[in-house]
């Protein structure tokens, strides 16, 4: 019978749920092994309110008051206040987490957000099934969240040196850290086709400067101020503005492409972002993580002109320590700027993208699943899994290049 997999996250962003899905994609390629059968759970529906508001709340937060947001953020980020906030929540979900584990039997319980891997712990030992392993996966970057660091995890996945040390300094053991990278996509390391030839599928110039802006699948935020401060720039380039599933911004800009000087390819939802990433020769973007990861694995230089307070701050701060593009917040004159200089200086992209090929995830997901296979086998204990395939790298973790910052806040 197939080995069964339960992925745990909530939908506050779209992140968590696109890393379980790159985790989940890696876990069912047939040249795995044993098959898996899996399911991503979204745990805010099995919780008592508010829990269950969660998600529109998180998406409410973000929109109306960003900084309540950041301000909860590190009002909950320290160990002890962290406890307290789990104390709080516990009878909200513990009894029905562990009635789902009980009704679905897993063989290992993977959590791909923070505010789940004490509870799986908890609720793991509520429904008698120790011997099965909890593996927390991080998808945050740099200084991140108390919640994420949990010592008695059987693994944690990092995606980062900076968060592996961090781990480090909050007790968590060694042998269960394991620097993997961020989950992305496997299509991701399956690219083909040289720049030119995938210009050509995509529609793009074949020469000219093409220059990406996106702001997350939701695609709100700074988007369309800034996708029209860079089309009136009058740059030497052509844009390619994603608006992910924001189909009332999409329609806007649609409708303004014709009147701006420089050429824009507006796009919806699309599951083409693979082929765009290795065709264009910027991005601009968000400080999410995922999509800063797929631009490293990609080597597609970034200027970050947005990010979640608090918990997308790490995020930033990875870009400017690893120098993988430059960071332009605030106004969007200071993105043209950003965009304009990078643009000019091809020797500076050459650079950058060096940087992104030391940090770029290869295979994370694909490494992640491996794990996985071997945890389900071996239960709850921690795997023998070496530091020389951590990044797929021989020898210590890689030196972290400061880099000066390019922008101020």
């Amino acid at each position: 019978m197939a080995k069964r997999a339960l992925l745990l996250i909530s939908d506050t962003g779209g992140g968590h749920r696109s890393a379980a899905n790159a985790i989940v994609a890696a876990l069912e390629e047939a040249a795995g092994g044993e098959p898996f059968e899996t399911r991503i759970e979204d745990v805010a529906a099995h919780c008592a309110f508010p829990l269950t508001q969660l998600g529109l709340g998180y998406s409410m937060a973000l929109r109306y008051a960003p900084p309540v947001y950041g301000a909860l953020y590190y009002a909950t980020n320290g160990r002890r206040r962290y406890r307290a906030l789990v104390r709080f929540c516990e009878p909200l979900y513990r009894e029905r987490l562990r009635d789902l584990f009980n009704d679905y039997r897993p063989d290992v319980i993977i959590s791909v957000h923070p505010l789940l891997n004490h509870a799986a712990l908890r609720a793991r030992d509520d429904a008698g099934m120790q011997s099965i392993p909890v593996i927390t996966v991080i998808t945050d970057l740099g200084k991140v969240h108390e919640s994420w660091l949990v010592p008695n995890a059987d693994a944690v996945v990092v995606p980062a040196r900076e968060v592996h040390q961090r781990a480090l300094s909050r007790l968590v053991p060694s042998e269960r850290l394991h620097l993997l990278g961020h989950p992305i996509h496997p299509k991701f390391d399956d690219v083909s086709g040289s720049k030119e030839n995938l210009r050509a599928q995509l529609g793009l110039p074949k020469e000219t400067p093409v220059v990406m802006l996106m702001a997350g699948g939701e695609g709100g935020g700074k988007l369309l101020t800034t996708a029209r401060a860079l089309a009136k720039a009058n740059l030497p380039i052509e844009l390619v503005v994603v608006c992910g599933r924001n189909e009332p911004l999409e329609e806007r800009l649609r409708e303004m492409a014709p009147s701006l000087p420089t050429p824009i390819h507006v796009l919806g939802f699309t599951d083409k972002i693979p082929e765009y990433f290795r065709a264009v020769d910027l991005l601009v973007t968000k400080a999410g993580p995922g999509t800063l990861a797929e631009a490293n694995a990609a080597q597609l230089p970034v200027v970050v002109y947005d990010y979640v307070p608090g918990q997308e701050r790490g995020n930033v701060d990875f870009v400017r320590r690893n120098d993988l593009g430059s960071v332009a917040l605030g106004s969007a004159s200071s993105v043209v700027a950003a965009v304009r200089s990078l643009i000019d200086r091809p020797e500076r992209l050459a650079a950058i993208r060096l940087n992104q090929e030391a940090v770029a995830p290869v295979r994370s997901s694909r490494r992640i699943a491996a794990l996985i296979r071997e945890m389900t086998l071996r239960g709850s204990s921690a795997p023998n899994v070496t530091p020389a395939q951590h990044f797929g790298r021989t020898g210590p973790l890689p030196k972290i290049k400061v880099a000066p910052q390019v922008a101020q806040d």
